[in-house]
C-alpha cells in the first residue's frame, strides 16, 4: 500500500518540502517544492550592469561571494564577444580564488559540523558534542574574516569587478590571511582528520585515508556500522562548468571525463514549484565537491568510486576533503602573490557602451553556479541564474527518468537515512529560487 508523508525542511536557507511516496516501507517516488518567491533575476533586469556586482551577491547569505565571481566573469565575457581583450593580472586572479576558496571551506564546515554529523550520530543513537560545533564555527569564522581582508566585507561585497578587483592589499594583509588559514589547517589536522595537511592532501586510497583518527573516520565508522555506506546513489552522472586552480571543467559518466558547452544548458519550468529543473542535453547531472574530484580526476575520489560509485559515502568523504585541498591550495595561492602586480586593469570601453550576451561560472560550495547576461542599450535586458541546488534537487514527472535526487532516495527506509542523503546535497531555497 502507498503512503505519502509530507516534510518541512529546515536548517537550510530558506525553506522546502519534500514530499515521499513510500510503498512496504521503502521510498519509491519523490517531489522536492520550494514555495518561496524573491524574483531576483527580474530585480536585475533592466539596471545598469554594473549595478548587478552589488545586487547578485545579495541573492544568498551563504554563497554571495560566488555570485559575484559569477556575474563578473559573466559582465568580462560580454567584452570577450565584442572582440575586446581584458587584462586581468595574476595576482587579481589569484585574489579571487582564494576568497571564493575561503567561502567554500566556511560552507563545508558549517555543513559538517552543524547538519551531517548531528544526524549520523541521531542515526547512530547518539548525540554530537556541542563542544564541536563551536569550535568549528570559530573557525568557519576565521574563514570569513580572510575573505574580510581582501574583499573588505564577508557576505554581500562587490569587490571584484570587470578588469580585476577593487583592493590593494599590502604585506599586513597577507600576513593576515596566512595566520588565519593556519588556523583552518591546524583545526583540521586535529579535529577531522589527524594528520599533516602535505599527507592529507596527497592519499589516493580510501583504506589508507581510513588509518587516521578524527570526525571523518566517525563519519565512515558510523555509515559502515549502520549499513549506509552503498546508499543514496544517482546516475553516476557529473558536471562541472567553473575553473581554478583545482577545478576542472567537464562532464563525466561514472568518472570517464569529456568537455561541455554550456549551450546544452537547458531550463524547465514545472507548475507545482518555484524552482526550475535544469538538465545538460536533455539529462539531470549532479554537481557539487564529488562531480568536482571526479572531473579533476582525483585519485582518491576514483579509488573510493570504485566500490561505493556515487554513493551518499562518496559524496560525503569528498566534500570533507575539499576543505584540505581548499586550505592548502589557498596556503599556496598567498605565497605566490606579487604585491608589485596592478590590482585593476581599466577595460578601454564602458560595459554600458556594449551589446551582446555572457556566459558567467563559478564553482559555488554546492557546486556550479551559473549567470546569462544580455545587453542591450547601455542595459541588462535579461539575468538568468541556474544555481547548483536547481542541477540536484530536479524533480522529473516521469518516473522512469529520475532527476539526481530523486533517483538517490529510492528504496531508503526510514526519514533519518533520507534526511541523511537529502542533506548530503547541501541544498539551498533561497538561490535556487531567486
Amino acid at each position: 500500500m502507498k503512503r505519502v508523508s509530507k516534510e518541512i525542511v529546515e536548517k537550510i536557507e530558506g525553506e522546502a518540502k519534500l514530499e515521499l511516496v513510500w510503498e512496504d516501507e521503502k521510498v519509491v517516488n519523490s517531489k522536492i517544492k520550494f514555495f518561496s518567491y524573491r524574483g531576483m533575476e527580474e530585480i536585475i533586469a533592466g539596471k545598469n550592469p554594473l549595478d548587478a556586482l552589488i545586487l547578485t551577491p545579495r541573492v544568498c547569505g551563504i554563497c554571495g561571494h560566488a555570485q559575484l565571481m559569477a556575474c563578473v566573469h559573466g559582465l568580462e565575457d560580454v567584452y570577450v564577444n565584442n572582440g575586446i581583450k581584458l587584462h586581468i593580472s595574476q595576482k587579481a586572479k589569484s585574489i579571487r580564488d582564494i576568497t571564493l576558496d575561503c567561502e567554500i571551506i566556511q560552507n563545508h564546515l558549517k555543513w559538517l559540523f552543524f547538519i551531517i554529523m548531528p544526524i549520523l550520530y541521531k542515526i547512530d543513537s547518539k548525540v554530537f558534542p556541542k563542544d564541536k560545533i563551536f569550535q568549528a564555527l570559530n573557525i568557519a569564522q576565521k574563514t570569513n574574516r580572510i575573505i574580510a581582508t581582501f574583499a573588505g566585507q564577508w557576505p554581500h561585497n562587490s569587490y571584484m569587478i570587470p578588469g580585476g578587483i577593487a583592493s590593494d592589499p599590502t604585506f599586513v594583509e597577507i600576513f593576515q590571511a596566512n595566520s588565519l588559514i593556519d588556523e583552518v589547517i591546524l583545526f583540521f589536522e586535529e579535529v577531522i582528520l589527524k594528520s599533516d595537511i602535505k599527507n592529507i592532501v596527497a592519499i589516493d586510497n580510501f583504506k589508507s585515508l581510513l588509518l587516521y583518527d578524527g570526525i571523518l573516520k566517525d563519519a565512515v565508522d558510523i555509515m559502515e556500522k549502520k549499513d549506509l555506506q552503498d546508499l543514496g546513489k544517482a546516475h553516476d552522472r557529473f558536471i562541472v562548468f567553473g575553473e581554478n586552480s583545482i577545478f576542472e571543467r567537464g562532464k563525466a559518466i561514472k568518472t570517464t571525463a569529456r568537455s561541455v558547452n554550456e549551450k546544452y544548458i537547458k531550463e524547465e519550468v514545472l507548475d507545482f514549484t518555484f524552482a526550475k529543473n535544469v538538465k545538460y542535453n536533455g539529462r539531470f547531472y549532479e554537481v557539487g565537491p564529488l562531480s568536482r574530484a571526479i572531473i579533476a580526476k582525483n585519485p582518491l575520489a576514483k579509488n573510493i568510486h570504485r566500490q561505493y560509485k556515487d554513493s551518499v559515502l562518496n559524496r560525503i568523504v569528498m566534500k570533507i576533503m575539499e576543505i584540505a585541498y581548499l586550505s592548502y591550495q589557498v596556503k599556496k595561492s598567498l605565497s605566490s602573490i606579487n604585491l608589485n602586480e596592478e590590482s585593476y586593469i581599466k577595460p578601454k570601453v564602458k560595459i554600458e557602451a556594449l551589446e551582446g550576451e555572457g556566459h558567467g561560472f563559478a564553482e559555488a560550495a554546492r557546486g556550479s553556479l551559473y549567470h546569462n547576461i544580455k545587453i542591450k542599450n547601455g542595459k541588462i535586458a535579461n539575468y538568468d541564474i541556474i544555481t547548483p541546488t536547481q542541477w540536484n534537487l530536479g524533480n522529473s514527472i516521469n518516473e522512469n527518468k529520475t532527476s539526481t535526487l530523486q533517483q538517490a532516495l529510492l528504496g531508503l527506509k526510514s526519514k533519518e537515512v533520507v534526511a541523511l542523503v537529502f542533506r548530503s546535497f547541501d541544498e539551498c531555497s533561497v538561490c535556487t529560487t531567486q
